[in-house]
């Protein structure tokens, strides 16, 4: 009997990195969820409905985790993972090709995995680098983010951030209850 030859080893993604993966990925899975027709309640759907409301958040929410997801990963797999993994292959994949790939994820987002894989993590690099996630998604990513997540904390006039569908929903939701009379 042959035996079959042994796959090339390319590598473990960091438990960051991965972690920060995971939480996209429910992220998006919540957006994917909260996309649900049935129940919107009449014949149409109204710009007042919150049904209607939610699905738009939804949308916006779902797509914002699924860009950051990929970008985390083009960035993480381009830039940082060792041995470097075959780019070609992972940009057909993605239906792109290799000069365009790392068009698809923003020098932010590279700030933002770097300060991830460091010993003490930059909190406003993963702010705007990963903007899908807020505050309270960054809790048991890693124990240096922990650390850094509490010293914020304890910092006079920290104020923990939303991710970014959910900051547009609220600045929506401040509009809509200003009513149009006010503006």
């Amino acid at each position: 009997m042959s035996e079959l030859p042994a796959l090339p080893t390319w590598g473990v993604v960091p438990d960051p990195v991965r972690n920060v993966l995971q939480r996209l990925k429910e992220r998006a899975a919540a957006g994917v969820e909260a996309m649900d027709t049935q129940k919107i309640s009449g014949e149409t759907p109204q710009n007042h409905d919150e049904a209607f409301l939610q699905m738009s958040w939804a949308a916006e929410a779902a797509d914002r985790a699924t860009r950051d997801y990929r970008s985390v990963f083009n960035a993480y797999t381009h830039k940082f993972h060792q041995p470097k993994p075959p780019i070609g292959e992972l940009a057909a994949m993605q239906g792109a090709i290799t000069q365009s790939f790392a068009k698809r994820y923003t020098p932010k987002t590279v700030q933002a995995i770097e300060a991830l894989l460091s010993a003490e993590p930059n909190l406003d690099a993963i702010r705007t680098g990963i903007r899908a996630l807020g505050f309270a998604d960054l809790r048991g990513i890693s124990d240096a983010l922990d650390r850094a997540m509490e010293e914020a904390e304890s910092q006079r006039g920290f104020h923990p951030w939303l991710p970014a569908a959910d900051k547009a929903r609220a600045a929506s939701r401040a509009l809509e209850r200003l009513g149009d009379d006010e503006l």
